[in-house]
């Protein structure tokens, strides 16, 4: 019942305490090969872990036993929230699947065990699917729905970001009119609500301005954590990249694009009677789906850690290692 329990308690602080998730998810094509880079932000530690799900497993369509099972067809590295909610991950095939918050996501509520759950969209494309290619011409045929853990009156709402090694890129979002996508360079840079087409036509109203720029430049974002200016931010500095000369060169430049919202930055006011709430960047993961090298940096609460490691190296393995513990080196 472990993934039950945590999912409740996840649920649980985002009413008590008015707990709001917010990201960054950039990608960025170039001649060595694609990278991927992603910020998790939030207002308290999501305990992740580095932990593989591997080519035969049998899981769950809805996670913690709930609905049917099916075989996983490829190996997967994923950083896991809450114990064992896939937030991000690689497969074999070089196909990266980030999963963000996206409080404007419409779906029906799970009527049949066939069904996948918001929870497990994320892993199950990473399971059976190898492309961008692959997952568009299978998402009219998947079946999903809303799935409300017991006692609990609220869902967690999500969408999803989608990448491959040829560089493809697509976003996943279901919204009233239902199921959206977004595909190819407009959707290199995604972070939450509102949707994805209104923070393409803002980016979109700004993006003449870029052409000259300097320092002193207006680009289009207040400089806050509100997701339109961190699209914007994002979209703004991804676009300034020079090509990399090296494949770890490429990784720093690329991770230090998405806004990284610092400690104790002000939220929102949910009514609750405890004032505006913050949040923070707790976790950015930069990645090279080409050659697989990955440096997770943590910070929050009193940890400060940066871990390298090799997703295709660590392909069917069996490990769960916590990544928010201190691993900093002192000399």
């Amino acid at each position: 019942m472990k993934l039950k329990a945590l999912t409740i308690a996840l649920l649980a602080g985002t009413l008590s305490s008015g707990i709001a998730q917010a990201c960054t998810s950039v990608a960025w094509n170039t001649d060595l090969g694609t990278y991927t880079s992603r910020t998790m932000d939030w207002m308290e530690s999501t305990n992740p872990i580095l932990g593989n799900i591997n080519k035969g497993d049998v899981r769950s369509l809805q996670g913690n036993g709930h609905g049917g099972d099916y075989t996983v067809k490829y190996d997967i590295v994923a950083v896991l929230a809450y114990g064992e909610l896939v937030a991000d991950g690689v497969n074999s095939e070089g196909m990266k699947v980030d999963t963000l918050f996206y409080p404007d996501m419409t779906m029906s509520s799970i009527v049949s065990d066939a069904e996948l759950s918001q929870f497990t969209l994320g892993e199950y494309l990473l399971a059976n699917y190898a492309s961008v290619e692959e997952v568009v011409d299978a998402l009219p045929t998947l079946k999903y729905g809303t799935l409300m853990m017991d006692g609990m009156p609220v869902e967690m709402k999500l969408h999803w970001s989608v990448t491959d090694k040829s560089g493809d890129r697509l976003v996943i979002e279901v919204d009233e009119d239902g199921l959206n996508t977004y595909r190819g360079e407009e959707a290199m840079v995604m972070t939450n609500d509102p949707s994805m087409k209104y923070q393409i036509e803002t980016r979109n109203a700004v993006k003449h301005t870029w052409d000259d720029a300097t320092r002193d430049t207006d680009y289009g974002s207040i400089g806050n954590g509100n997701s339109p200016s961190r699209f914007v931010h994002a979209s703004y500095f991804v676009s300034k990249l020079h090509e990399p000369t090296s494949d770890r060169g490429a990784m720093m430049k690329l991770s230090t694009v998405p806004f990284r919202v610092p400690a104790d930055a002000p939220y929102k006011d949910f009514g609750n009677g405890q004032g505006v709430s913050s949040y923070a960047t707790e976790w950015t993961l930069t990645q090279s789906l080409e050659t697989g090298e990955s440096v997770f940096e943590y910070n929050f609460e009193d940890n400060w850690n940066t871990v390298q490691f090799n997703v295709y190296d660590m392909m069917g393995k069996e490990f769960r290692i916590p990544l928010n513990q201190s691993f900093m080196v002192t000399l």
